[in-house]
């Protein structure tokens, strides 16, 4: 039986705020267990989605199934997969009619689930909820303030406003990375208020027509003691708790003791652009624009202390959502012209099919321009970009069909915005195209991040209510204030090799360890930052794709 968090009051913080957590039942068995254990999406599925439980075991077996009155074969061993020797794919998809169920099999049960038009309808606000947690400047969680003195051009040393955003992650530092494409997805996803607050700093970081800001504060932050937002007494040069620094894309490697490998300004501007065109806001979004036209290449986050840092390495899919946005807002042909041309060079996704790829190489994952310029473009155009879509649709397919998961993207770090990233690319296809093929595989990853994995654990904190989900997260307010961050989609599974790479302190008795393998590792531990630290992009993402299902 796990407990979770209940309600507390933190001494001086105001409003009251509360952390959601329930016991839950769990699946977890001893370590000389051979199960079998049944794994299902957590949450639901909709009346016409497919359904498909995963029934593993160390053992052969056969018979029947039942979910509610439904019954049926087991079905043909899947063979071996991760932790599991056989692995049985209990398809149920032909049951529509709205209730609670479990699947079971003999005396083993699933977890509770639901069917019906509604399965989903809690899940976006969990997911806005985490956002709010998340914001810097004036949280309407805490009811504090923060980081009121972002920040210092880091080369120039002129004091700026670039207060507001978001914290990325469990620390305080702010990337325009992940920002810039939280509002526009926000934006897309209809989560406009949330959008809104975002894109108050977007704007903040480009002053003027040849300046962007990467970055806001950096992995000083990391130094002890640690604090929560409004306490946060790092020295960035200025004084405990002072100015934190502000470092512009310059369009080359930046970082005073690791460097990074930045190129140009593109992958940034052109994003910004795009999310400023999404808000309304047209000069700036024609500024940005420019500047990510005149400055090809692109701009990674800047390493301090350690050598990490976003390494994204595309920048045709950022500028051709860009001019798409100019043109949608427009109309002046010349940003069709030019995002055609765009489209052409980003091409198709190159990490899907992938074993491996850098620490946000290929971010945000799926070129969202593609889907939005399609239906401005003629038909030879809308084929290719189709075509593109597909290319990369096909690769990860032909991989899933190794696992009885149906799992085919790579357990990098972050592997859950991978994830995503195929199912919403799916689903883009789908509305672009009328073309189903690749909608039962979206709905196996979309049930992959909901507790449809080895481990039987649900990848956004907190959710469902009940259920068996991360409940030791890698954030602050968990490990300070005995705050769950409900709502936050951690980075999930990575390979024991990563895993191993990024381990710095002791993760505890690992209740999962039944379930580990060398296909991929999940600890929910607070000290696991590679396996179980919330992300903004990804929890954004993951309301976008939310938005699509239909």
């Amino acid at each position: 039986m796990r407990t979770c968090h209940v309600l507390f009051i933190l001494a001086g913080l105001t409003p009251v705020w509360t952390a959601v957590g329930f016991a839950a039942e769990t699946t977890t068995q001893p370590a000389a267990d051979p199960g079998p254990w049944i794994r299902v999406n957590q949450i639901g599925y909709l009346p016409g989605d497919p359904k498909i439980a995963i029934l593993s075991s160390g053992r052969p077996l056969s018979g029947t199934f039942t979910v509610g009155e439904f019954q049926a074969d087991i079905g043909l061993d899947d063979g071996a997969w991760g932790p599991f020797e056989h692995n049985y794919r209990l398809d149920f998809s032909a049951l529509r009619a709205p209730g609670r169920y479990r699947v079971a099999f003999g005396d083993t049960h699933s977890l509770p689930f639901a069917i019906g038009e509604d399965a989903y309808r809690d899940v976006p606000g969990q997911l806005l909820a985490f956002m709010r947690l998340q914001r810097c400047g004036d949280n309407p969680v805490t009811g504090h303030k923060c980081h009121q003195q972002d920040a210092i051009d880091t080369v120039t040393g002129r004091k700026l406003d670039l207060v507001g955003g978001w914290h990325d992650a469990a620390d305080r530092i702010k990337h325009m990375i992940t920002t810039t494409y939280c509002v526009a997805a926000l934006k897309l996803a209809d989560a406009t208020a949330e959008a809104r607050y975002g894109a108050e700093l977007v704007r903040k970081i480009h002053p003027d027509p040849q300046t962007i800001y990467v970055q806001i504060a950096d992995d000083r932050d990391h130094r002890p003691p640690a604090k929560l937002w409004h306490e946060d007494q790092s020295d960035y040069g200025w004084g405990p708790g002072g100015p934190r620094s502000a470092w512009p894309a310059t369009g080359k490697p930046e970082g005073p003791k690791h460097q990074n490998k930045s190129s140009g300004k593109a992958s940034l501007a052109g994003r910004a652009s795009a999310a400023m065109t999404l808000m309304g806001d047209l000069e700036a979004a024609r500024s940005l624009f420019r500047l990510a036209a005149n400055n090809p290449g692109n701009a990674m986050s800047v390493p301090v202390n350690a050598p990490y840092y976003y390494g994204e390495s595309s920048f045709w899919d950022d500028l051709e959502w860009a001019a798409t946005e100019l043109f949608i807002a427009t109309g002046e042909p010349e940003f069709r012209e030019r995002a055609v041309v765009y489209a052409h060079q980003a091409g198709d996704n190159p990490w899907m099919g992938r074993d491996h790829h850098g620490h946000y190489e290929f971010f945000p994952y799926v070129n969202l321009a593609h889907w939005r310029l399609y239906p401005h473009v003629d038909q030879a155009t809308q084929r290719k970009l189709a075509d593109y879509y597909r290319a990369g649709l096909e690769r990860v397919r032909e991989r899933a069909m190794d696992s009885a998961y149906r799992i085919g993207t790579p357990f990098v770090w972050c592997s859950t915005n991978d994830v995503i990233a195929f199912a919403t690319q799916a689903l883009l296809y789908e509305k672009m195209t009328g073309d189903q093929c690749f909608r039962s595989l979206a709905a196996e990853a979309r049930d992959w991040i909901f507790g449809r994995n080895p481990w039987g654990v649900s990848f956004v904190i907190g959710v469902p209510q009940g259920g068996v989900y991360s409940s030791r997260p890698h954030h602050l307010f968990y490990r300070l204030a005995d705050h769950l961050p409900v709502g936050g989609l951690v980075d999930g599974p990575v390979t024991k090799q990563i895993n191993d790479s990024l381990k710095f302190d002791v993760f505890g008795d690992d209740e999962y360890a039944r379930f580990q393998s060398d296909v991929a590792v999940y600890h929910d531990a607070y000290a696991d930052f590679s396996t179980n630290e919330p992300i903004i992009d990804g929890t954004v993402s993951l309301l976008l794709l939310l938005h699509l299902w239909k």
